[in-house]
């Protein structure tokens, strides 16, 4: 889930940007030391937005730079559990199929698509169903839910997000409207 977020952090401003506009200097400095942090707690930050607040300059012994306390605003991503998601199908693996969510992909196992049994077509990259024949390609868009997350702040590809389509409401979007045109004609004849 995105969110717009009031920080509080540190800008240090370099000497070789001592004569460049405060503001943008600091906001600099921002975007360089938080976009595309991974924070157990705040998720992944993926824009710093701008400067609310500036404080008072501090000059450490011995280092040329500026250190400035920042209040700024930032959108951070971070999923959360039991959310549902919409994204696209990027890759399609032997064990399943990989999301893209924002900053990170989320992987979708075989065993979390369908009830059914599915089988992997190597030679066109899709997973199959065995009995109602569904495919799930690149550059499918679904709807999932979020079962897992589990973030590393030290090496932020190795976090890992699990999905699940097997509940109402989620799959391929395809099968989806398929599902809501045959209710409604259902319902329509029933009138």
């Amino acid at each position: 889930m995105y969110k717009k977020m009031k920080l509080k952090g540190v800008a240090k401003i370099e000497p070789d940007h001592l004569g460049d506009p405060l503001e943008a200097a600091v906001e600099k400095s921002l975007r360089d030391k938080y976009e595309a942090v991974v924070d157990k707690v705040l998720g992944t930050i993926v824009a710093v937005l701008g400067a609310d607040s500036i404080g008072e300059g501090h000059i450490l012994a011995g280092d040329g730079s500026i250190y400035y306390e920042v209040n700024f605003d930032a959108l951070v991503f971070k999923p959360e559990m039991q959310e549902i998601i919409e994204g696209e199908v990027v890759e399609i693996v032997k064990f399943g199929a990989f999301l893209s969510l924002g900053p990170f992909d989320g992987l979708l196992h075989v065993s979390q698509i369908t009830n059914e049994y599915i089988s992997y077509d190597e030679k066109n990259a899709r997973l199959i169903s065995k009995e109602s024949n569904k495919s799930l390609g690149e550059g499918d868009k679904v709807r999932a839910r979020v079962i897992a997350v589990s973030l590393n702040e030290k090496e932020p590809r190795e976090s890992k997000i699990g999905l699940t389509m097997r509940q109402t409401g989620l799959g391929r979007l395809e099968w989806l409207e398929a599902i809501n045109t045959a209710q409604a004609s259902v319902e329509a004849e029933a009138k």
